[in-house]
């Protein structure tokens, strides 16, 4: 019988794959714990549909990572925070705290979990610099710390 999977199995495939297996294995197992669905012409197609527009939708994010990204060439992030006499921050620097303050100084919306910084997280003042990767995309610009 041919399937959906609509979750993970492992084993088995992954959520979205097409495969076959036998009748009794997908009632008994699969259907009830709604790990899967019949493939009909119209599930097949559906599912095609979202794999689709995912890829649309990866293609539309890269482009406007792009344009942002391409903004900030030749600009430093300056990122204002609390030192003591030493140049020790009093609160470390995340790539959340990155996010926030591309949002706030240049109206750019980065995902936190593409940002990486060199050396993290920041402990100190000074220049660090700020990777974005995403898949096989990737560039950096930099944030300079002060007091």
């Amino acid at each position: 019988m041919k399937i959906i999977l609509l979750k993970n199995v492992p084993k088995l495939g992954k959520k979205d794959d097409i495969i076959t297996v036998p009748d009794g294995y997908a009632q008994n197992a699969l259907f009830p714990k709604k790990l899967a669905i019949v493939a009909t012409d119209q599930a097949i197609a559906a599912v095609q549909r979202t794999q689709q527009n995912k890829i649309t939708e990866k293609k539309i994010q890269h482009e406007l990572l792009d344009k942002a990204i391409e903004s900030l060439t030749g600009r430093t992030l300056v990122y204002k925070a609390k030192v003591n006499e030493k140049g020790s921050l009093f609160s470390k620097i995340s790539e959340h705290d990155i996010s926030k303050a591309l949002l706030d100084q240049h109206r750019i919306s980065i995902d936190p979990s593409l940002l990486t910084i060199d050396g993290s997280p920041i402990k100190q003042i000074g220049d660090y610099t700020v990777t974005i990767k995403e898949g096989e995309y990737k560039a950096s610009f930099t944030v300079s710390v002060v007091k």
